[in-house]
């Protein structure tokens, strides 16, 4: 997303889109398709991409993905079954967790961990957060993320899925690192004042 400056120039509204620009070299002419976008608060996308994007990035350590979430719930919820049915000690979730561990190590032996990326965190983030369509595959059914931009959604649908958004990042992210949410919030606000 661009935004037209008091000289007429286009510039990226945020680091998200300053980054997007990177990808082209100064000087050399690039076609773009220019739509008009609703009305919508140009300083709340900012406080999505210029803030939470940004400030979980800076506290995000990945972990190389290299169990799947479906992989890790399913293991446990079957653990957690054979404890009730064991009599509820614990050992088998115990060397549920252990049996995670070494797979994570053994596949990180053969397996390069992706990089991340706002992008990548972005789709996650909006797949958490129930916006998301379900499509058929023969693999079969995946999430698909809906589009958040302009034309998508209203100001208020934004900030509907901004409170959804933050609390995402809240909950896997942030939490590791500030007091409350208030505090994560504030170094956000920061982080824009700042940029």
């Amino acid at each position: 997303m661009l935004v037209k400056g008091q000289d007429g120039a286009l510039r990226p509204a945020s680091a998200a889109d300053q980054d997007h620009m990177g990808k082209f070299k100064t000087g050399k002419a690039v076609r773009v398709s220019v739509t008009q976008i609703k009305s919508r608060s140009l300083q709340h996308h900012r406080l999505y991409w210029g803030g939470l994007i940004e400030l979980a990035m800076d506290y995000w350590e990945p972990t190389g993905g290299l169990v799947s979430s479906s992989e890790t719930s399913t293991l446990k919820r079957f653990a957690d079954w054979l404890d009730k049915q064991g009599g509820n000690s614990g050992a088998i979730r115990r060397a549920c967790a252990a049996f995670l561990d070494e797979l994570r190590h053994s596949r990180g032996l053969r397996i390069d961990a992706p990089h991340k990326s706002r992008e990548a965190l972005h789709e996650w983030i909006k797949i958490e957060a129930g916006y998301y369509r379900l499509e058929e595959t023969p693999g079969g059914v995946r999430r698909v993320p809906l589009s958040i931009n302009f034309n998508a959604m209203s100001q208020d649908e934004f900030g509907v899925f901004y409170k959804a958004a933050f609390s995402v990042v809240w909950r896997f992210i942030l939490s590791r690192a500030f007091e409350d949410d208030n505090q994560a919030q504030n170094a956000i606000d920061q982080l824009l004042q700042f940029g």
